[in-house]
Order: C-alpha cells, then structure tokens, then sequence
C-alpha cells in the first residue's frame, strides 16, 4: 500500500509539472507533455532510461518524417497513403523488435500520424493548424514529459535482477507483414474520415483507430489488450465529460478552481496507473482523459467533448473486436 502511494505521487508530481511547464511555455497542446509520465514510467530503471531515450528518438524521427512529406506538398490522398505505409511500417518494425527496444520505431509512426492528420487540407483550413508547428510543439512536449517523469521516478525505481524475458522467434516474418496489412488499413480509414469529415470529433476517433491498432499489432499476443481496452477507454472519456462539465460550473474564469479541479483529476489517474489491479486500465483511461478533456488547452465544449468521446469509444471498440483476430505468439 506504501509502496503505491508513494508511486502515485511520484506520477502525479511528474504530470502536474510537465503540464505546469507546457502551459508556461505557451504549448499549442500542453497536455501532450503529461503524457509521457503515464508511459515511460516503468518497473525497472534500465527500462525506464531506455524507454525515456526512445520516445525522444521516435518521436524526432517522426517529427522529421512528417516535415518531410509536408514539405513535398502532396494531395491529400497521396499523404493518406504514404502515412498508412509509413505507420504499417512503424508497427510491424516494433513488433518485429518485440522487446523494449521497439518503443522508439512505436513512437516514430505515433508522431508521423499525429503531425500529418490534422494537417489534411480541410481540417488545416477550418481549423488552422499548421503541421509544422504541431512537429515542433510535439518535441518539446515530449522533452519535457520525458524530463519530468524521469526526474520523478529514476532515484526510486529499483534496478532489474536478471535478464528480460525472451521471446518466440517462429513465423515472425508473417506475423509482422499481417500487422503491416492490418495498421495500413486501420490508417487509411482514419485518414479518409479526416479528409471527408474535418471536424474534432472524427479527428479524435481517427487517432484512436490508429494508435490502438498500432498498439495491438506490436503486441506478441494483442487479446489480453484488446479485451481491456473499451473499458478502459470508456473510463478516460467519461472522466473527460465529467471534468469539463466541473470545469465549466466552477467558472472558466476562476483560474484556482482549474488549477485545483486539474490537480484533482491527475491525482485520481496517478493512483489508477500505481495500483498494480488497475494499472492496466489506468494507463488508457489517463491517456484518453488527457487527449479528449484537452487539459490546458480547453479548445473545445462539453457537446465537442461528449461527440468526441463517443468517438474515440466507438473507434476503441473497433479495433478491440478487429485486432483480436491478428494471430498470436505462442510463449
């Protein structure tokens, strides 16, 4: 029990910090910075540097990678495309890898699709997101989660004793082409909504469709995420529902109220992610909070939100019934 209090704090002092300092930079997207806490922490310090060094690299060779097909100018049909390869290829290469080490090819197709969505002509034009700006507002958001949960967490994280498991070699090859197959055509869905639909809510089910896919298919056995996953989600869009409604009665203008109300919900997600008997759900449920409440950034009603949220629910369950059939490893 002492043990995940003291977890807790440390993840929620990560997160209020990396928020705290994203809003003090005057970050398009400060909730992004938070995010990192939720998953670069982990059990062992070996790990935890390794995955802190390997969102950075993902994350700026997405980022470059994005710019590059940015500044080719291309139609929107033909970025749709070298997007889905370019996410099919970040998720088969990170199953592939299939230990800690894939985090880094994870992060590059993560930041590709979040860079180039709602850089689609439509979208850009009704909103007026440059995608430039978004690359470079994603690094330093990343700098700075990474900066603050390993500043958090390094001193008490214990060091590994023994080796990390190995995993099942046979039939790789096969496995990793049909999860290439599989993310491609989760990415061109998304892709087509967003150029056809410019709107918040379709753009936040997109990303969902993408990011779980990629998720599923870097997993060695996708079922055991899958079957967790609508849940889990359910949990982070209802919490975002319930915190800008909050948000809204206590009075936009009343800065403490959403300093507290903020702290409040980070602190509740810190200890959802430190229980180990839901740390599980409490790594998407925060995850979602964070992307459709847009916490520090508040662009968008609780109508929006709810939409949505209704959304990201509907895309979660999509690929929680698709992803169960990409085929397993045997342990």
């Amino acid at each position: 029990m002492r043990q995940t209090v003291f977890l807790a704090l440390q993840l929620f002092v990560a997160a209020a910090l990396a928020l705290t300092l994203a809003r003090w930079l005057d970050l398009a997207n400060p909730y992004w910075a938070a995010m990192p806490v939720w998953v670069v922490q982990q059990a062992y310090r070996e790990d935890l540097v390794l995955r802190a060094v390997l969102r950075i690299i993902g994350t700026l060779a997405g980022a470059a990678l994005a710019l590059a097909v940015v500044r080719l100018g291309l139609p929107d049909v033909l970025t749709a495309l070298v997007l889905a390869l370019g996410v099919g290829c970040a998720a088969a290469l990170a199953y592939w890898i299939g230990t800690v080490m894939s985090y880094g090819a994870f992060m590059a197709g993560v930041t590709l699709f979040v860079v180039l969505l709602p850089g689609f002509s439509g979208f850009s034009a009704a909103t007026g997101i440059d995608p430039v700006a978004a690359a470079v507002d994603r690094i330093f958001c990343t700098l700075i989660g990474v900066a603050c949960v390993t500043a958090a967490t390094f001193a008490f994280t214990p060091r590994r004793v023994g080796q990390a498991p190995m995993r099942a070699m046979e039939g790789r090859a096969r496995k990793a082409l049909l999860r290439f197959a599989y993310c491609c055509a989760m990415t061109v869905c998304a892709a087509a909504a967003v150029i056809a639909f410019p709107r918040f809510d379709i753009l936040a089910g997109a990303m969902t469709l993408i990011v779980y896919s990629m998720i599923l298919s870097s997993a060695p056995d996708p079922r055991p995420i899958a079957s967790l996953l609508v849940p889990a989600v359910l949990l982070g869009v209802c919490a975002s529902i319930a915190y800008l409604f909050l948000l809204k009665s206590a009075g936009a203008e009343a800065r403490q109220a959403a300093v507290l109300l903020t702290a409040g919900f980070l602190l509740a997600g810190a200890f959802l992610r430190a229980w180990p008997r839901t740390a599980s759900y409490g790594l998407d449920a925060n995850m979602c909070f964070l992307i459709v409440s847009e916490v520090g950034a508040w662009r968008h009603g609780t109508a929006e939100v709810t939409l949505a949220g209704i959304a990201v629910v509907c895309a979660a369950a999509a690929v929680s019934v698709s992803g169960r059939l990409l085929p397993a490893e045997r342990r």
